[in-house]
């Protein structure tokens, strides 16, 4: 008897075994991948940051043909606003310098400030509009 649940075993755990090969043939469904950004402006600031995202940011990012940001302005918690904005090449582009569509945007925003030198200006007022930051990365399941 002990010999039948021994082999009954045995084929059990090949049953098992057998079922990831299985899977990793079938196509991994679309998946949406998110940049989360929290943000605490700091004092008197959020006026002027909401001006150079509705007149900077969002026309360089609908330039470079990219997902709008959601703006979530928050009623409760550390954190003044939550902004969602999708990546549209997914987690993938975690994984090199120069990401397809960060490059896109930072050419485009280089269009519409007409020099580096503005862009970097635009990016220092822009940081000192913010008192603390931070950043996570999500994606859906299907």
């Amino acid at each position: 008897m002990t010999k039948l649940f021994r082999h009954f075993g045995a084929a059990a755990a090949l049953a098992f075994l057998a079922i990831p090969a299985a899977a990793q043939d079938e196509p991994e469904e679309a998946r949406t991948s998110y940049q989360i950004t929290y943000v605490k402006f700091a004092p008197g600031a959020d006026e002027r940051w909401l001006e150079i995202m509705t007149e900077h940011t969002a026309p360089a990012r609908a330039a470079a043909q990219l997902p709008p940001t959601q703006i979530h302005w928050l009623a409760n918690g550390p954190w003044d606003v939550i902004l969602v904005t999708e990546m549209p090449d997914g987690m993938a582009a975690l994984d090199t310098h120069n990401p397809r569509a960060g490059a896109a945007y930072a050419a485009a925003l280089l269009r519409r400030e007409g020099s580096e030198a503005a862009v970097a200006a635009l990016n220092a007022e822009m940081d000192a509009l913010v008192a603390d930051s931070d950043r996570v990365f999500t994606h859906t399941h299907p």
